[in-house]
């Protein structure tokens, strides 16, 4: 399993807040949203996180009990 600091900064977000956009991850993570929307996808490959529900109405849901 390999994530980088950026990944877990990212994870964390999403756990505080489920319903955040990448919109809103992105300034609260301090990366553009092209960024973030390329390392969630890369996540969601990985299994490390999942969108439940939808893209307007939906929650990030984290795949990792450590976190």
């Amino acid at each position: 399993m390999e994530l980088s600091l950026e990944d877990l900064v990212i994870i964390k977000a999403l756990k505080e807040n489920p319903q955040i956009t990448q919109k809103d991850l992105a300034v609260k993570v301090g990366k553009s949203e092209r960024s973030i929307k390329r390392k969630t996808v890369l996540l969601q490959e990985k299994g490390f996180i999942k969108r439940e529900s939808g893209k307007r109405n939906g929650k990030w849901i984290e795949m990792l009990p450590f976190c």
